[in-house]
């Protein structure tokens, strides 16, 4: 059989098949399941900070990108973040990368463009034993 294994930017993993960010990682039971079914990695759906409940889109999950002929370009999932509290998904987070020490579970992060909301909550993500994280927005609470 092949070799599959994948080294990207020094995160290792048993294939280079990750699911992305999205609502099939954002929760233990979902993980857990990607990786018995064989993926080599995941980006765990993105977490904030505590705050104010997070109220997610209603209605459509994706908007579209054309290009200047109106050909689709690309999909963007606008479902940003996580509304499941930041310590349930630190937990599970740290036990399924316990129970699967060989895949890549990389985490999406979405917090204040301060330096406190970001040193608070990396000290929380190194805690996990995750393989890496990852920003999407760093955008200014308002």
């Amino acid at each position: 059989m092949a070799d599959l294994r994948s080294n990207f930017i020094g995160i290792k993993s048993p294939n280079p098949f990750w699911l992305a960010s999205a609502p099939p990682t954002d929760k233990e039971y979902n993980v857990r399941r990607a990786f018995q079914a064989g993926w080599g990695g995941v980006v765990w759906k993105t977490l904030g900070s505590e705050g104010p409940p997070v109220v997610n889109v209603n209605g459509p999950r994706y908007g579209v990108v054309h290009g200047p002929d109106r050909r689709v370009l690309g999909i963007n999932n606008i479902e940003l973040i996580t509304d499941r509290p930041l310590e349930v998904n630190l937990r599970e987070i740290k036990q399924v990368k316990r129970d699967y020490p060989d895949r890549a579970l990389v985490i999406s992060l979405m917090v204040p463009c301060d330096e406190e909301s970001w040193r608070d909550i990396l000290k929380q993500i190194e805690d996990t034993g995750a393989t890496g994280w990852s920003s999407i927005s760093a955008a200014p609470m308002a």
